[in-house]
């Protein structure tokens, strides 16, 4: 069986007129072909659908089961086609987002609700981990946009410079070099709490931190900003983070910087997308208006 909307649209018009040829008008179509669409109609069902009284045509028993089922079949599709053909209609459904740490907790997730608050159909589900685990969500297709903090070499990724941020090096505000500034030999050898294996914020520190023979020793390591700040204010030794992440805890006094010369921290975020994969218009609305939002420039 293969009832067409086109059918259930004639037989509606035929109901509600009570005429072929009124039908026909409404339908846009000539008496004969609407006449055929009917037929074809009951001949598909098995089943006659009007009675015959005078010049109109009047619903038995079974086109009056029909009728209504008719009509919201044919009420459902025009839903489709006024969703999909409004100007709303790209910017609905859920994004699915990956950003490592820093950028998802202090810049995403904000830059989420606010999203969804200006565009009220839309779901932005953001997933927060390492760098790594971004872009392992991109190349598996969990992710259509990844947000992260240290580099991706991957040949199927496409990396494009995003936002730039400061790393600082910080201390209890006890600590001896607490607020000086040092030469690297100062910290030689001295204990460190750092992010996890895979992290940019960690990889980006030893790169810079080596290149300088700094030499730090790891103490301990943590997977959270908040983690390490709380060991470093129990006296667990020197750290360094995002200054989206300490503002807080230096406005305060609870925390203190230490500035080493010709240590540059300065680092490069970056947009990800799988090479594969075109980016829909739900996630180019949703990194113009993280563009604004955040007051980024390109």
């Amino acid at each position: 069986m293969r009832i067409t909307l086109k059918q259930l649209a004639i037989f509606e018009a035929v109901a509600r007129s009570g005429q072929v040829a009124r039908a026909a008008e409404m339908m846009n179509l000539s008496a004969p072909a609407t006449s055929m669409a009917l037929a074809e109609l009951e001949k598909q069902l098995e089943a006659r659908l009007f009675e015959r009284v005078g010049n109109r045509l009047r619903l038995n028993a079974q086109g009056s089961l029909l009728l209504p089922l008719a009509t919201e079949a044919i009420h459902k599709v025009e839903q489709i086609e006024h969703l999909f053909s409004s100007p709303e209609a790209e910017l609905s459904g859920t994004l699915n987002v990956a950003a490592s740490s820093t950028i998802g907790n202090y810049l995403l997730a904000k830059s989420a609700v606010a999203f969804c608050q200006q565009y009220t159909s839309s779901l932005v589900d953001l997933n927060i981990n390492n760098t790594q685990a971004v872009i392992n969500a991109v190349l598996e297709f969990s992710a259509e946009v990844g947000f992260i903090e240290g580099q991706c070499l991957d040949s199927r990724i496409k990396v494009e410079a995003w936002h730039k941020d400061k790393l600082l090096v910080f201390c209890h505000p006890a600590h001896p070099l607490a607020g000086q500034r040092v030469e690297p030999k100062a910290l030689t050898g001295m204990s460190w709490v750092m992010r996890e294996a895979g992290s940019g914020t960690r990889d980006y520190f030893l790169n810079a931190a080596n290149a300088l023979d700094m030499q730090p020793q790891e103490k301990f390591s943590f997977s959270t900003p908040d983690a390490i700040k709380q060991a470093v204010k129990l006296g667990a030794g020197l750290a360094v983070l995002s200054e989206l992440t300490l503002e807080k805890e230096l406005s305060r006094k609870e925390l203190a910087v230490i500035d080493v010369t010709g240590l540059t921290l300065e680092r490069q975020f970056y947009r990800i997308r799988h090479k594969s994969r075109n980016p829909t218009a739900l996630c180019e609305a949703f990194d113009h208006f993280c563009q604004r939002f955040l007051n980024i420039d390109h």
